[in-house]
């Protein structure tokens, strides 16, 4: 199957939708039970619509002959005072249905907003969060240069 990557419309919101819904039921649905999990099918539409709207924000899809396979959302900061003027890049979400894994999709999908944070938009870094339980994702990321550079340590109460 050829999956072509594209900014996605409004017409891709339904399957945006479902695809947030898909990565939140995978992803958090299986590292963090306190997550609601049912947030993309109850306000997903309407923060896709925001993010298509936002020129600080990059919403990516991949389609193929079946339809959207995956997605990617991200966006840049302003710059930062904190960290010496940096504008950083933050990818938020990325999924890609298991019919397209494994063909360099999701590769593709980080690639261009990595391309497109620090061309278009001046980000010096590029920065996304991963569950400390979820390896391949780690080892996804790690393959496409990221590093550890903080860790989140949590105490659940009660």
């Amino acid at each position: 199957m050829t999956t072509r990557i594209r900014l996605a419309t409004e017409a891709d919101v339904e399957e945006l939708v479902g695809l947030e819904a898909a990565l939140f039921a995978a992803d958090a649905g299986e590292h963090d039970s306190l997550v609601d999990t049912t947030w993309p099918r109850r306000r997903g539409a309407a923060d896709f619509t925001a993010l298509l709207g936002n020129e600080k924000a990059l919403v990516l899809v991949a389609v193929d002959e079946s339809g959207a396979c995956g997605h990617l959302v991200g966006w840049v900061s302003e710059a930062s005072e904190v960290r010496r003027g940096v504008v950083t890049g933050y990818l938020r979400s990325l999924f890609v249905e298991e019919r397209a894994r494994r063909n360099g999709v999701a590769s593709e999908l980080v690639e261009r907003f990595v391309a497109w944070a620090e061309g278009e938009q001046g980000a010096v870094t590029v920065s996304v969060t991963a569950y400390a339980d979820n390896q391949d994702a780690r080892a996804f990321y790690a393959d496409l240069g990221f590093e550890t550079l903080s860790v989140v340590l949590t105490r659940g109460l009660g």
